[in-house]
């Protein structure tokens, strides 16, 4: 059985914005070799045709690529072909225009820079093996001839591609870093995310319960850990079933969400046991927001029992008071459990007398 079909129409997306990509910087890449390949070539009395042929390279070869590429059945696999022709192409004009120096070596160094950007290495040992097999081939076809000499005119004109073209490939490399980074983020905090419930998991939960005490620790705050646990969960799951039970647990965490504040942290500890990472507070302020919470919960109906109360037993301890983070959390479990033994449904934080 297949456990994951992709999905064609997203892949098709983003081939074709390859595809344009490669279509724009093949444009301003093929215009800028064409004016310092042209001055070389009529310095060298090359043919109107072989000016004719750099003319078609230039200006027709990027739609042509373009088009082959978008009516492949295979469109990235086709823009790659395009971009080892390229190359080729490449090798065609330094073998006619016999080497020049300036010009043949700054194309060499853009091929060579563009096919790895594109592609990485695979992409570039193509690129560097159809250069070499065309360039050999028109360069022995001329007589193997080497032309050290260059205008002033060939100079100015090989400069636009020497710093522009990489001017615009250091602008696509950027944006593509960034929209990687953006990709990676959010795969991150989805991976960090409980799905059910839409609040962080455990893994989330536990890199901010050591920041968190860390922080408190240093003087730069003062935070408390609060666990919540789902009273006689188990009577829900076996009386309801386990949706009425995942529902439960969702609307107790978007009570959470509600009445918690923008820098604290509410997550699935395990189970159907919650826990919430309040970053600044007081003794009298978690109380309150625990009672909050508490309230908001009780006011929870399942829809297969409009008369079914949900209630929370809320442990809470201060980072303060602990020496080690396991040292919290086991305070934390501590005040939680009080509370359990005592009835349930009520609030226990850590060496408060009074529990309500």
């Amino acid at each position: 059985m297949n456990y994951y079909s992709p999905d064609d129409n997203h892949l098709k997306l983003r081939s074709t914005r390859f595809v344009r990509r490669m279509f724009a910087m093949r444009q301003l890449g093929t215009f800028l070799c064409f004016l310092p390949i042209l001055s070389v070539l009529m310095e060298q009395g090359k043919s109107l045709g072989a000016c004719g042929l750099l003319f078609i390279n230039a200006f027709a070869w990027p739609y042509i690529a373009y088009r082959l590429a978008l009516n492949s059945q295979d469109t990235t696999g086709r823009e790659r072909n395009n971009l080892t022709l390229d190359a080729a192409f490449g090798g065609i004009w330094v073998g006619l225009m016999a080497l020049s120096p300036l010009p043949s070596f700054v194309i060499i160094a853009v091929l060579i820079s563009d096919r790895y950007s594109a592609g990485g290495w695979s992409q570039l040992i193509a690129a560097v093996q159809a250069f070499l097999f065309a360039f050999a081939l028109v360069w022995a076809l001329e007589g193997a001839p080497i032309e050290t000499e260059f205008s002033t005119r060939t100079v100015w004109l090989t400069l636009p591609l020497a710093t522009g073209y990489l001017l615009a490939l250091s602008v696509v490399s950027h944006n593509l870093t960034l929209s990687l980074r953006k990709k990676n983020s959010e795969l991150e905090r989805i991976a960090l995310m409980d799905p059910g419930l839409k609040i962080p998991n455990r893994r989330l939960f536990e890199h901010r319960l050591e920041s968190e005490f860390l922080r408190t620790k240093r003087g730069e705050g003062n935070a408390y850990l609060m666990l919540l646990d789902v009273d006689h969960f188990k009577h829900v799951n076996d009386t309801f079933g386990h949706e009425a039970g995942d529902f439960l647990l969702a609307e107790i965490s978007g009570s959470l969400r509600d009445n918690v504040g923008m820098k604290d942290v509410p997550a699935r500890f395990g189970g159907d046991e919650l826990g919430v990472i309040v970053r600044d507070a007081d003794d009298v302020t978690i109380i309150a927001m625990a009672e909050r919470i508490k309230n908001q919960i009780e006011l929870i109906r399942l829809p297969a029992s409009p008369d079914y109360q949900c209630t929370v037993s809320i442990g809470i301890a201060a980072a303060r008071e602990a020496g080690s983070i396991h040292e919290w959390l086991r305070y934390t479990d501590e005040a939680l459990y009080r509370v359990k033994r005592a009835g349930r449904n009520g609030i226990q934080l850590r060496q408060s007398t009074s529990q309500h």
